[in-house]
């Protein structure tokens, strides 16, 4: 046939049945991913009644029925829970799932049955073994996953086309939700189009709000093709209700009219933008004029926007900063939240709009209300808990990690939130008492530690164990707040994330050896003790949490250890081929990274500060300009600020305080 490579035989015949969009492409990814892996064509056809012929069928359970297919059960589709089904009968094998993107999770299980492995986002993070013939054979597996909610938050700086590939990757990770912040993502494609952060490299010049729209459409698009969940907004609802743009912390350069300052909280004295920060700025809520605009916005974006499936109604970012004057200090901030949650789900729910609604306990809300409670009355809000201030030396639920905060509600605007997991706990626990929503974790492990690395510990080994007890909490999953480039120096971690939430039970351990085996092959073993040794820097046994935690008498061994592991991190990168040549590339950046680091901290407890300081410089460089090469796999913004953050500590002699 004209077009066609003469040299694929036609091997496996894919059928879809029904008509479902997301079926169809998880046929389509079947069949791309098969001729790569057997060197064989296959060929995909659309049916509506089972053939009995030999092949793969891939098809909703209910579809599956209808076509005669009946040994699913098609009763157990669900658009929330997703299960995995791989049924083998005679010479068929059957692909399905309890809803669209469960098939699609399917088909790339089944596919990694075959050894196929994605280590990281983009064609070159595939692992695609050659097989002789795709196995119909001997399947039974039926899995559903341990927690609803298993996504990410986008963070960082990025690309519209970053975002697309790390969601192709979510998909084949079985990650289910995606959270694009704000109205538009521009604040975040704009941190990486200037790259302010990096004077070494060509910059690009800012996308206006219309094209940041266009280019988040084009990643809806993505998501639905997979049929996964698409979240919005979160920030900036205070202000936009009121006419005042939020789409990022930049601080407001405009002019705000005094019909605008009246609907402000009041705080000292003054009706004014929190900082000068529109979205870190709440509103007066014992105003009905501020109280109805706001509702009325956060409902007509929901009946505007029926692509998204989750609506984040969040206040503002700020502390602190909730109105002082005398009616709406009546009422405490938890419960203003409150009503004007169950406004908003009241609203949505007569209008029978399928829009679910997040709220949160973060910053203002840590204490739960007292009087007025999300009533979930629709079943349409979902309850969040962000402890974005917690320590992640430990996991979220160790009790020793205790510090010295009060429990007790404080006074308005005068919140002091916890630095120790567990007053964090005992703050959740007062929510959950009458919480009657489903609810997530939304976290910050590869966001706050990515950039730090290895001087915050293993964030793995705290990962798994926060994932693995989140129903234990009352928690139904995890929306993870990070950087979406946080493949460095390994994806272990983002590993982690994805199995774990899929299965709580999964052993750390066979995660980390599966990853490595896939990146390092036969180093594998040499590359886990490497990784071992170093994250042991950090004291984790420790519950003084002083930041860059360590015995100094340490560093000195450390570093004799990290260039003598050199030589060998080098011939792994010289021996070695596809995945395999460039996960030990990226693990030899990081050997330098570490080096250095540790060489500065060695002269700061030799108070030789200046010599430090141009270790940390040199750090920095490191980065800035190997940026375009390793741009995959680290966020050199992340990466920037924290070592700006290490470089201050050093110059004010507080580095270990």
């Amino acid at each position: 046939m004209k077009g066609e490579d003469s040299s694929l035989v036609e091997e496996t015949k894919i059928y879809v049945v029904g008509r479902n969009p997301v079926v169809s492409f998880a046929a389509e990814e079947l069949s791309r991913y098969l001729e790569k892996m057997t060197g064989r064509r296959s060929r995909v056809e659309n049916i509506d009644a089972y053939r009995a012929e030999e092949g793969i069928y891939l098809g909703l359970p209910r579809d599956l029925s209808l076509a005669g297919i009946r040994f699913i059960d098609w009763e157990k589709e669900s658009e929330l829970k997703d299960t995995i089904i791989l049924k083998s009968v005679g010479h068929c094998l059957f692909i399905s799932g309890s809803n669209p993107r469960s098939v699609l999770f399917s088909t790339y299980y089944y596919l990694k049955l075959h050894g196929a492995e994605w280590l990281w986002p983009g064609e070159d993070g595939e692992l695609l073994p050659s097989i002789k013939k795709a196995r119909t054979d001997g399947f039974e597996i039926e899995e559903t996953a341990s927690y609803d909610h298993r996504g990410v938050c986008i963070e960082g700086a990025v690309t519209p086309e970053m975002v697309i590939d790390f969601v192709d990757w979510m998909a084949k990770q079985r990650l289910n939700e995606f959270f694009l912040q704000f109205k538009t993502s521009r604040y975040f494609y704009n941190r990486y189009y200037t790259r302010k952060y990096n004077p070494m490299v060509e910059t690009s010049p800012e996308i206006s709000v219309d094209e940041a729209l266009k280019q988040d459409a084009r990643v809806i698009m993505e998501l639905k093709k997979r049929g996964m969940i698409v979240e919005r907004v979160g920030h900036g609802w205070t202000c936009e209700s009121i006419g005042i743009q939020g789409l990022g912390w930049d601080p407001e350069k405009g002019s705000i009219k005094d019909e605008q300052k009246e609907l402000l909280a009041l705080v000292n004295g003054k009706r004014e933008l929190f900082g000068g920060i529109a979205v870190n700025t709440e509103l007066c809520y014992s105003n009905p004029k501020a109280f109805n605009m706001l509702v009325d916005h956060v409902v007509q974006y929901a009946l505007d926007h029926p692509e998204v499936d989750i609506l984040h109604f969040w206040l503002s970012d700020g502390m602190n900063n909730h109105c002082e004057c005398p009616e709406c200090r009546k009422t405490s901030p938890s419960d203003w939240y409150s009503k004007l949650v169950n406004a908003v789900s009241h609203r949505l729910g007569e209008l029978n709009c399928k829009t679910r609604i997040v709220f949160l306990c973060y910053s203002n809300t840590l204490w739960p209300p007292v009087g007025e409670f999300v009533d979930n009355k629709y079943g349409n809000t979902i309850f969040m808990f962000a402890p974005i201030s917690r320590c992640y030396l430990h996991s979220l639920y160790d009790e020793k990690c205790s510090g010295s905060a009060s429990l007790a509600a404080p006074s308005r605007n005068r919140i002091a939130p916890p630095r120790t997991n567990y007053e964090f706990i005992q703050l959740l626990r007062g929510w959950l008492k009458t919480l009657k929503s489903d609810s997530f974790l939304f976290d910050y492990h590869l966001w706050f530690a990515f950039g730090f690395d290895f001087l915050k510990g293993d964030i793995g080994k705290t990962l798994w164990r926060d994932l693995r007890d989140l129903d234990k909490i009352g928690l139904n999953g995890l929306l993870s707040c990070q950087t979406l480039r946080a493949f460095y120096p390994t994806g272990i971690n983002m590993k982690i994330l994805a199995e774990t939430l899929w299965n709580k039970n999964v052993s750390l351990e066979d995660i980390k050896k599966s990853y490595l085996q896939a990146a390092f092959g036969s180093s594998a073993e040499f590359v886990s003790e490497y990784l071992e040794k170093i994250y042991s820097f950090i004291d984790t046994t420790s519950y003084e949490h002083r930041e860059y935690l360590s015995k100094p008498e340490n560093v000195e061994k450390m570093i004799e250890f990290v260039k003598e592991s050199r030589k060998q991190l080098e011939k792994i990168v010289q021996d070695g081929e596809g995945v395999q040549k460039r996960s030990a590339a990226v693990l030899l950046h990081h050997n330098t990274f570490v080096t250095l680091v540790l060489e500065a901290i060695k002269q700061y407890i030799r108070e030789d500060y200046e010599e430090a300081l141009e270790s940390m410089r040199k750090a920095l460089n490191h980065f800035l300009s190997t940026e375009d090469e390793f741009v995959k796999f680290v966020d050199v913004f992340i990466v920037s600020l924290a070592i700006n953050r290490l470089s201050s500590a050093i110059q004010s002699r507080k580095l270990f305080t």
